[in-house]
């Protein structure tokens, strides 16, 4: 009996996993540890990757001509995408996805309906092309119809929808080319969200703008602000995630490693135990040192810096916490047992992130074959990818 037992937890685990794992406590060791890659980025429902080699691949949901092989056919498998081309930045947005070259060229495609690509249209591309040329970019964030990046010299600059400020201009208008944004002020990271956006100056101080209504600007208000506003005055920060969906809520890691988040909270996603909504930075998990957090739909995850260790929390009914069950969680739980964690992606109610040796792993939702296993199989636990 016992040896029938393994066998059947090694064929669970190896399939889409065990759905009644409601105890959190299988370790996931028998499922392969997937392939190498540089970075992962996961959208509404495509996810993408650069590989060792530096060349894009990308699967899933292809509605707008996200995936940018030149077709709106979804690609269950990673697909290799603008071939003659080496990239070093990838950021999957809804329905678009902006990349940046070797030699700093910015490239997007997919949905334009609100010039979020940059080009001056508002028309889709099903292709990569370049945006602001002339111009060299280091970083690039797309989320709902906002797009964001760093040029080389540091200037911030947004285009897209911008109809409750997110851009950061100080209008309400759309912009479908690139502007600066907060002229005469550097910034080293930049996360676009649905509505709203955040962004760190090369000072280390946090700034965001846009949408407030659930507090997710961390101001203290749930006023809209169409200018840069200071967040947590007098802490700096080292990362910065928001959420690119209706549940918003944001999260940062500051430079002495401590994890704050703030915002909607309806189903934990904020991680302080509660459901109670958090219009001001919250401490997460106080004690532990964090390298790294992604925001997700409505879940949050984050990995320790002194292990690696991934703590996912937040909505769980599609499995996207990790932690082998479909419990919902108000604080940080351990996912993925067995591995740890160099970066993280949590999207719309699914999970992808690379480990300590670079292997990509995925988990949750799956139905336009956004986990990439060639299937439309939901994943109740983390599979490696290929």
């Amino acid at each position: 009996m016992k040896n029938k037992i393994s066998l059947f937890l090694i064929l669970c685990l190896m399939a889409s996993g065990c759905s009644n794992g409601s105890s959190g406590s299988v370790p996931n060791t028998a499922v392969p540890a997937g392939g190498a890659f540089n970075k992962v980025t996961s959208g509404t429902a495509h996810t993408c990757v650069l590989t060792t080699s530096s060349q894009i691949k990308c699967w899933g949901s292809n509605i707008y001509g996200q995936l940018g092989d030149g077709t709106t056919v979804d690609k269950l498998s990673p697909t290799l995408i603008d071939a003659a081309t080496t990239y070093t930045e990838i950021s999957a947005g809804d329905g678009h996805t902006c990349a940046i070259t070797t030699g700093g060229v910015l490239k997007c495609w997919g949905h334009n309906s609100s010039g979020q690509l940059g080009n001056g249209t508002t028309l889709d591309q099903v292709t990569a092309i370049t945006i602001d040329l002339g111009t060299s970019y280091s970083q690039v964030s797309t989320s709902g119809n906002v797009t964001c990046g760093i040029t080389i010299a540091n200037v911030l600059k947004c285009w897209g929808y911008n109809g409750q400020g997110g851009v950061g201009d100080g209008t309400v208008i759309d912009k479908t080319s690139p502007i600066v944004i907060n002229g005469g002020t550097t910034y080293s990271k930049i996360a676009t969200g649905a509505l709203h956006t955040c962004g760190i100056t090369s000072a280390g101080v946090l700034k965001c703008w846009g949408n407030n209504d659930s507090g997710q600007l961390g101001d203290s208000t749930t006023a809209n602000k169409n200018l840069p506003v200071i967040i947590d005055g007098g802490v700096t920060y080292s990362k910065i995630a928001v959420s690119s969906f209706i549940q918003y809520h944001t999260c940062g890691v500051t430079t002495a490693n401590v994890l704050k988040c703030w915002g909607n909270n309806i189903y934990g996603q904020v991680g302080d135990g509660s459901t109670t909504t958090r219009p001001a930075p919250t401490i997460i998990a106080a004690g532990t040192s964090f390298s790294d957090v992604s925001v997700g739909y409505v879940h949050t995850c984050a990995i320790v810096l002194t292990t690696g260790l991934l703590k996912c929390w937040g909505y769980n009914f599609y499995y996207q916490l990790g932690d082998y069950t479909s419990s919902t969680r108000l604080s940080p739980v351990q996912a993925d047992t067995g591995f740890t964690y160099a970066k993280i992606s949590a999207s719309n109610n699914y999970t992808c992130g690379l480990t300590t040796n670079s292997n990509l792993r995925c988990w949750g939702r799956n139905d336009y074959g956004q986990i990439g296993d060639g299937t439309l199989v939901n994943k109740t636990v983390p599979l490696g990818i290929y």
